[in-house]
């Protein structure tokens, strides 16, 4: 594929997502043909841009200029460029907002004549658009730009159901939050500017000093990191996930949150030239812990998306860790270790895009026909929904990495560059990542309690409530964009050489080793680094074990129970007469043990409400309430918030006094204290 091709493709993906956005105000007053075009339109630019990415990291272009147009804003240039590493994020986006778009077809229909969905479909394009701006922008201010729009579209589709008032409240707190993002990005910015000269996205590691590359890290960390959703940065991504659209969700969560991880990659080892130990050491730390609370919160949750935002955060974190170790390995001249760990980084991110992708499609299959999100009103769904609950269950495993799963690869990648890295590291770091291992593997755990969770309480038992009752299977193509993730779930499950033949080129291109070519074996189990210290026992190894263990105990149990015979009988119902959905297992009575457990973390408190009736020994209704608290919540944010609107106030008093004199007087000092900073800037 030659430069024209791909330089064509490019423009095409670009060209069709303004085409699908501009189509959808065609048909104003009919929300249908308006709604099918748009997206039908928006799967051929995703179509696109997956064989522009493809095709692009299959060839030898190192950096491709798509678009460069000087604007008349000085500094701004419209400079769009292709890396091997925006190349995959694009092929990431483009598969999950394919999937994504033939999902909206029917999903979008549930709002017809009450919201207008070509405001949506114009506010969706527009939103793909500026993803593919971030990821391929050449230019700093260009950058931000993109990343502004994408903050403000993403935030007026959160509020696309505007009329509730949690949703208004979520809209309002994701907006401060990503502004706050903003901010610490624009101070980096600024910052690299003031040594570089240039806006431009270029490698300025020889010209900014050590103090000022630490003073940019720590602002990027906190700019990219607080739209990731780390913790405790995270405060937004409960309230916005579950208040927007499924089809929205799986977007932001898929792949939005991503922009950060994508930022802090050509930030640091691109423009910052890969930085130092003690970056890399904190991304592992922080990752660690986004990734066991994460998913500790997650599993308090009896709302469906709540769950599914929290468990975002835990997969972030994995994310982090991977990240977090290959710096570290960059800077201390580990090639292997390097490559490695970003290669499960970046593995992961592609499969949390799919196996998350895909539960947020079905969470939106359930909401679609039951109208709730609670999972104490759900169950039973599998016999009513038996696709949706098939598609959920292959992403409830995905997620929870087992075997013959995508999620089984990337984090088996993550603990092979863990162990790695125990082998070769000082004492310090060597104790850092042997916590890591430790906190990544309760996280997994955790994990799998929580997705069996989900689909237990909400697809398996008596339905809970008269929704889930009458609920039926989802349209054709919400089954259709659901089946597609799901489907690669397991095709990356079983054959990981396809995206690992991808990652190669990828990895290569910003850390100048690769490690694919060095891995072992042939399929999801025996993919393993050769010649590592840590890999004594060969993964082939523990399958086979695994598989001879399994038939010998299927043996034994068949051997023993030959005389014995097959007796059916009803499920014992305690004594009554038939069993009702009362007898089952709640999503809170699932996760009590845990909350005992962790109790320091969630801070559980109990309530008895009773209405009284004939007598108090029979109550007409008896109510038992359990609360957790957000620890973050309750001690950082709600004392800043009253710390900054009581600040604010006193100063607003002492400011704004009314008085024409005292505003002179601010203007005068201002002015001297500008003239005095140029001045002693300037010597």
């Amino acid at each position: 594929m030659n430069l024209i091709d791909i330089n064509l493709l490019f423009s095409l993906m670009l060209g069709f997502y303004i085409i699908g956005s501009i189509s959808s105000l065609i048909f104003l007053k009919n929300s249908k043909p308006g709604n099918v075009l748009s997206n039908v339109i928006y799967c051929i630019a995703s179509i696109t841009g997956i064989l522009t990415s493809i095709f692009y990291l299959l060839s030898n272009n190192a950096r491709l200029q798509l678009i460069h147009i000087n604007s008349n804003i000085p500094f701004l240039s419209f400079k769009l460029e292709m890396s091997r590493l925006s190349a995959y994020f694009i092929l990431t986006l483009s598969i999950l907002t394919l999937c994504v778009s033939v999902y909206s077809i029917s999903y979008l229909s549930q709002y017809y004549g009450k919201r207008n969905t070509s405001s949506f479909n114009l506010l969706f394009g527009i939103f793909i658009v500026s993803l593919v701006s971030v990821f391929s922008s050449g230019n700093m201010l260009l950058f931000l730009l993109a990343w502004e729009i994408m903050s403000l579209t993403s935030y007026f589709l959160v509020i696309f159901e505007s009329e509730h008032p949690e949703t208004q409240k979520s809209g309002t707190l994701y907006l401060i939050m990503t502004h706050i993002a903003t901010a610490f990005l624009t101070i980096a910015f600024l910052t690299i500017y003031s040594y570089t000269g240039s806006f431009d996205i270029t490698n300025a590691a020889t010209v900014i000093p050590s103090f000022s590359k630490n003073m940019i890290f720590i602002c990027l960390l906190i700019g990219f990191g607080t739209k990731a959703g780390i913790i405790p940065l995270h405060i937004w991504l409960p309230y916005a996930h579950p208040a927007a659209p499924s089809n929205i969700s799986a977007l932001m969560s898929g792949i939005m949150i991503k922009t950060s991880i994508f930022g802090l990659i050509q930030f640091v080892f691109v423009v910052l030239g890969g930085g130092f130990e003690w970056w890399g050491i904190t991304l592992l730390i922080v990752g660690s812990i986004s990734a066991v609370l994460g998913v500790a919160y997650a599993l308090m949750e009896i709302d469906i998306k709540r769950l599914l935002a929290y468990s975002s955060i835990e997969n972030t974190g994995i994310i982090l860790i991977g990240l977090g170790l290959s710096i570290y390995g960059h800077a201390k001249g580990n090639a292997i270790l390097s490559s490695l760990a970003l290669v499960a980084a970046l593995i992961h991110l592609f499969n949390h895009s799919l196996f998350k992708g895909a539960l947020f499609l079905g969470s939106g299959s359930i909401y679609y026909r039951t109208h709730t999100k609670n999972m104490e009103k759900l169950g039973g769904l599998l016999k009513k929904m038996p696709y949706t609950g098939l598609f959920f269950l292959i992403a409830c495993l995905s997620i929870s990495s087992m075997p013959f799963f995508n999620g089984f690869i990337s984090e088996w990648f993550t603990l092979q560059a863990l162990f790695h890295s125990i082998g070769i590291s000082g004492h310090g770091i060597k104790l850092i990542a042997i916590l890591a291992t430790a906190v990544l593997a309760m996280a997994g755990a955790l994990a799998a309690a929580c997705f069996v969770k989900a689909f237990g309480i909400s697809f398996l038992g008596l339905p809970r409530s008269t929704e889930s009752q009458n609920s039926i299977e989802a349209p054709f193509t919400m089954l259709l964009g659901t089946g597609l993730l799901t489907f690669m779930c397991v095709l990356f499950g079983l054959f990981p050489q396809i995206v690992l033949v991808l990652l190669d080129k990828v990895s290569n291109s910003i850390v100048k080793a690769s490690i694919v070519p060095q891995l072992k074996g042939f399929s999801s189990f025996v993919y393993y680094p050769k010649g590592l210290e840590a890999n004594k026992i060969s993964p082939m190894f523990i399958l086979a074990a695994g598989i001879i263990l399994a038939a010998v105990v299927f043996l034994v149990v068949k051997f023993i129970s030959r005389a014995t015979k097959e007796r059916k009988y009803g499920t014992w119902d305690c004594g009554f007469r038939e069993l009702n959905p009362r007898m089952q297992y709640t999503a809170t009575g699932f996760s009590k043990p845990l909350r005992i457990v962790f109790r320091i973390i969630y801070r559980p408190s109990r309530e008895l409400q009773t209405e009284d009736g004939i007598s108090p020994y029979y109550p007409k209704v008896m109510r038992y309430v359990v609360r957790t608290q957000s620890v973050f919540e309750k001690y950082l944010y709600i004392p800043l918030t009253s710390l900054f609107t009581s600040t604010s106030g006193k100063i607003r008093h002492a400011v704004q006094t009314g008085s024409v004199h005292a505003y002179l007087i601010y203007i005068f000092i201002t002015i001297v204290g500008l003239l005095i900073y140029y001045r002693f800037s300037n010597s």
